[in-house]
């Protein structure tokens, strides 16, 4: 599989939101996203202090739910399953995954990392014995000081070469603050990648969608710069990298997964919409004490932006202006995921496949 700049490479967090986000993609479209799908961690009992399911239960309907929303091709990454996890029958999470695609003719290809031990390793080299898919390297910025020794103790353990490996450089958060700096930073990271010209592919990810929206206020409009798409562009069109990387980012979340209490937490209503250069977040009230139907009241801000794309864009545009109109919703935290994902990634595969063009 050899991807052009064209192609994009989301991260996407296996929850129902993301999931029907990429269902409702046109078929166009998909055939230019190769997701990262990344289980997300066992949600936590916090009356109890136990997980509240096991992993057969949280990997239950995978290989179903997978055909039903994404048969193209995509990565599969176990980051917050924790190491010791086994299936009832004592079968390794990532062989249970990779058996439920590949037994619905929809092999994935299997993501490592520094942090994932021998066992998991196995399952990688079993897959491509198996899948003849080859692997992923995902890199972060633990690994930036030691690139050399991290990438050949993976290529070791995988029992592969830099040709049939795709080499995934996360550099995670880029503050919109520090995108100058950022810039020749990870300009300076991917000149200095072993076998830089060698990887089957090179996809550089990252976001700058912060972890919280603490910083609009509420019953205001605020934006965020997109300075992942802001560094990548930045990189592309003064061809300052030795080899141009893919371009990846994490939809309209920040890479590290929401674990709070849901019983402290006040969540706001919101709806984050991704623009040129930027995610506009129209923020409304917190929803325990002013309820849902402010949904309605926030769509309609959205249609009514210069920067709303139409209710013909994608679907989930057409979703905004249906709530906009009290046909619909007023909806819930998933329909808004899906809402929002479902536009961030018709938007950002558009902008990919015009801007090169002559």
């Amino acid at each position: 599989m050899t991807l052009s700049r064209k192609h994009y490479v989301p991260v996407i967090k296996w929850k129902q939101g993301e999931q029907k986000a990429l269902e409702a993609l046109s078929p166009a479209l998909k055939e230019s996203i190769i997701p990262v799908i990344e289980i997300p961690p066992i949600d936590w009992d916090f009356e109890n202090e136990v997980p509240k399911k096991t992993i057969d239960e949280h990997l239950q309907n995978f290989g179903d739910t997978l055909l039903r929303c994404w048969s193209q091709g995509a990565f599969i990454d176990l980051l917050y399953i924790d190491a010791n996890e086994r299936m009832m029958t004592g079968q390794h999470p990532l062989a249970y995954i990779l058996r439920e695609a590949r037994s619905r003719k929809n092999p994935l290809i299997p993501i490592t990392c520094s942090i994932y031990d021998s066992h998991y390793n196995t399952e990688v080299v079993s897959a491509n014995v198996v899948d003849e898919l080859g692997a992923a390297i995902r890199i972060t910025e633990k690994d930036f000081d030691s690139l050399q020794l991290t990438i050949d103790n993976l290529l070791e353990a995988i029992q592969l070469n830099p040709d049939q490996v795709d080499l995934i450089v996360d550099y995670g958060y880029a503050d919109p603050n520090h995108i100058i700096r950022t810039s020749f930073f990870i300009t300076g990271l991917i000149n200095s990648i072993p076998y830089l010209n060698k990887w089957r592919n090179l996809i550089l990810c990252g976001t700058g969608f912060p972890k919280d929206l603490s910083g609009v206020r509420a019953d205001t409009i605020g934006q965020i710069e997109r300075s992942e798409w802001i560094l990548w562009k930045r990189m592309m069109q003064g061809k300052t990298a030795i080899r141009e990387p893919i371009f990846g980012d994490y939809g309209i979340s920040n890479p590290v997964p929401f674990e709070g209490d849901p019983r402290v937490i006040n969540m706001s209503a919101n709806i984050r919409y991704t623009a040129e250069d930027k995610y506009i977040i129209f923020k409304g009230k917190i929803t325990k004490r002013f309820g849902a139907s402010q949904y309605h009241d926030l769509a309609d801000q959205v249609v009514q932006h210069p920067e709303y794309s139409g209710r013909n864009f994608s679907e989930g545009d057409l979703y905004i202006y249906e709530v906009s109109q009290s046909n619909d919703g007023p909806g819930n935290a998933t329909n808004w995921r899906k809402a929002g994902t479902n536009h961030h990634l018709t938007y950002v595969a558009s902008e990919l496949s015009t801007l090169f063009l002559p």
